[in-house]
């Protein structure tokens, strides 16, 4: 599943977000930056929707890391704090369900 990252309604990136950390509460993954993403710009006051139903996923905090300068290609990384356990497994139920297979 595909998510995008909007500011001020102008999707700056998208995501698969294909790492997640379920106890925590946190998904993160690579962000494939749009025309609209400028480095800093994630600084607070993004959202996070799905690409499949543009239903906005709850979210506590939204961090975007830009490292591409430092090592000279395009390397953008976004980590979700999901709101709640309920909304993690209603939107993250594969990272829920990989978690949990670790320990059967």
């Amino acid at each position: 599943m595909k998510y995008e990252i909007r500011k001020e309604d102008k999707v700056i990136g998208i995501t698969a977000l294909e790492g997640g950390d379920p106890p925590m509460g946190f998904v993160f993954g690579a962000i494939e930056p749009t025309d609209f993403y400028v480095s800093g710009i994630g600084q607070g006051g993004c959202r996070i929707y799905t690409c499949e139903t543009n239903e906005e996923i709850p979210s506590e905090s939204i961090t975007i890391e830009d490292h591409s300068e430092e090592l000279g290609e395009q390397c953008i990384e976004v980590t979700v704090l999901v709101r709640s356990a309920e909304e993690y497994e209603k939107f993250f139920k594969h990272h829920l369900e990989a978690y949990e297979k670790q320990f059967s």
